[in-house]
């Protein structure tokens, strides 16, 4: 009972915000183009990208903010060759994610090396992070005021843009044409709606997102930057974007549910754990909800592909038992 009094308390809620905000940040990134018709795998090496670049841009500056927006310019530069290639140059969007995942993952090394001399981890330098939000009378709410006070500003982006988005896809004009786009590509097209801006669009608004996701990452999760400092954090927002379709609430849903599992695990490390189970946690909570949601999905699947075949059966017998008409001799 004492074990798990010190493992599920309100550390552990603290923990799990502060966990699900990054995934939460690039999971709302990726709706966007969820949203428009395209499979963006490339999350991982936007928000990766966005990371490093918001620590080089802080050592340079002396600002965090500064710094940010380095990370986010990085980011949308990469979202933009993204676009580039799947949009105007239709390239298959899985293949082209995976390759600028690769580029981000070497190429932050490498300029690692380059800049520092160093790899593996960079730290100090003057590096500053992102500052520390403490509320009002917060100390006086108890355990209420430890949930809402303490966190980096972006943290409260992350759990304040749910809303924001839900408005966002059923009340403003950019988002239902988002919405159309994705799943009535014909009827866009009818409507005079350009397929191809509203994706640039929509690929642009999620590479400012990762960009904010990856440096919260390298400036308020933690102060400084390791190589492939994402640790698949952009993949779990690929899994969260399959069985959420970019819906907000359901995003939000699934963030919170590996952040949690993320949280745990870190956790556990303290009670003597294995690095390496602790470590696969988040991954199995992954691999358990898309089992899940498959699962879920059979019988619906089934029955569409019973009714099609259903429907051609009733077709094909009348062409080919029913007799061409024979011309009547007078």
């Amino acid at each position: 009972m004492e074990i798990l009094e010190r493992l599920f308390n309100v550390a552990l809620i603290v923990a799990t915000l502060r966990t699900t905000a990054p995934i939460l940040l690039v999971a709302l990134g990726g709706s966007f183009t969820t949203r428009a018709g395209i499979f963006n795998i490339g999350l991982e090496g936007q928000m990766l990208l966005g990371a490093f670049f918001a620590v080089i841009g802080t050592i340079f500056s002396g600002s965090p903010w500064i710094g940010l927006l380095c990370g986010v310019a990085a980011a949308l530069a990469l979202a933009f060759i993204f676009a580039l290639l799947v949009v105007t140059f239709r390239a298959n969007e899985v293949v082209v994610g995976l390759a600028l995942n690769i580029l981000a993952g070497g190429m932050t090394v490498s300029l690692l090396k380059a800049i520092f001399g160093t790899r593996g981890s960079i730290f100090g330098h003057g590096l500053v992070g992102l500052p520390v939000v403490r509320i009002p009378f917060a100390k006086e709410m108890g355990w209420f005021g430890q949930l809402i006070s303490g966190y980096t500003p972006l943290v409260y982006v992350a759990f304040f843009a749910v809303p924001l988005f839900i408005l966002f896809y059923n009340r403003t004009k950019l988002g239902l044409y988002i919405r159309v786009v994705g799943e009535k590509p014909e009827a866009a097209e009818a409507l005079g709606i350009s397929i191809a801006k509203i994706r640039y669009t929509a690929s642009l608004l999620c590479g400012v997102l990762a960009g904010l996701a990856g440096a919260h990452l390298s400036l308020g999760y933690t102060t400084m930057f390791t190589e492939n400092m994402s640790s698949g954090r952009g993949f779990m927002a690929v899994a969260i974007l399959i069985f959420s379709a970019g819906d907000p609430k359901r995003i939000l849903a699934g963030c919170l549910l590996f952040g949690f599992s993320d949280a745990l695990s870190l956790r556990l490390q303290t009670f003597g754990v294995s690095s390496y189970l602790v470590l696969a946690v988040p991954y199995l909570v992954a691999l358990v909800a898309l089992f899940a949601l498959s699962y879920r999905a059979r019988p619906r699947i089934i029955q569409e592909t019973l009714a099609s075949m259903g429907r051609a059966l009733q077709v094909k017998p009348q062409s080919a038992v029913e007799p061409p008409a024979l011309a009547r001799e007078p």
